[in-house]
């Protein structure tokens, strides 16, 4: 795809949506709007482009080719290129700082957002010039995309369970992980199941009354809820609306 027309893009995206619209899919996590030219990259058979012009191309064709057939997600905010490491098992880290991440890892988001995608999903990464912790925790980063790329759609972690898998001990509770997902401004939280739940070390229930305790406590208010739930229904409408006009 990298060295493809962006045509390309767009025409392989509106055939990956229209087969997951058939199966009753609305929404599809698949946009890779990272940069990387580096081949030992875990990501460099994934990113649309190896550069911020390529791949800006090919992202904004990506989301008009699911257009009309299922939400699109742009991901790993902030952006993995200039991050080495994989963040399945690390959390991978840059000294790029934030006007150098305008430039060179914004562009493909920027346009992505500009075409229309309407989830934007965090990575477990860090910046920290910007923010010591991972993106996916950090509101700095969720202030950075509602004002610098003003993007005003739902956002998404990253699956939550990687960050328990680092085997570190400020991310070995799975709920806690959630709860500071949400309090940096997440409008969802992804939660990748193993086959076998009870790795989960906790169960939906407890996740939810977790997080009540965190809004009764004070360090979740009950806004945040409010405005994520209303943003979801929203998006969801959205979904409903457009299947009943089809």
């Amino acid at each position: 795809m990298q060295t493809l027309p962006a045509q390309a893009a767009e025409e392989a995206f509106r055939s990956r949506s229209s087969l997951l619209e058939s199966v009753g899919v609305s929404v599809n996590f698949g946009i890779v709007a990272d940069v990387t030219a580096d081949p030992g990259s875990f990501l460099a058979g994934r990113v649309l482009g190896t550069d911020p012009a390529s791949a800006s191309a090919r992202v904004a064709a990506a989301v008009a080719g699911e257009h009309g057939r299922v939400l699109s997600t742009l991901k790993h905010f902030p952006g993995h290129g200039a991050a080495p490491g994989d963040s399945h098992r690390s959390i991978p880290s840059t000294l790029l700082g934030h006007q150098d991440w305008l430039t060179l890892e914004a562009p493909p988001f920027q346009v992505g957002i500009e075409a229309g995608a309407e989830l934007v999903k965090f990575g477990h990464l860090a910046y920290p010039s910007v923010d010591p912790k991972p993106a996916s925790l950090s509101p700095a980063w969720h202030e950075i995309l509602r004002t610098d790329l003003g993007f005003d759609g739902v956002t998404i972690t990253d699956d939550l369970l990687m960050l328990q898998d680092f085997g570190l001990p400020e991310y070995a509770d799975p709920v806690e992980n959630g709860i500071a997902a949400l309090a940096a401004g997440n409008t969802m939280l992804l939660y990748v199941l193993p086959a076998n739940p009870e790795l989960f070390g906790t169960d939906v229930t407890t996740l939810i009354g977790r997080i009540v305790e965190a809004v009764d406590s004070g360090r979740l208010t009950p806004e945040q809820i409010d405005e994520a739930a209303y943003n979801l229904l929203v998006l969801r409408g959205r979904v409903a609306l457009r299947a009943a006009q089809e």
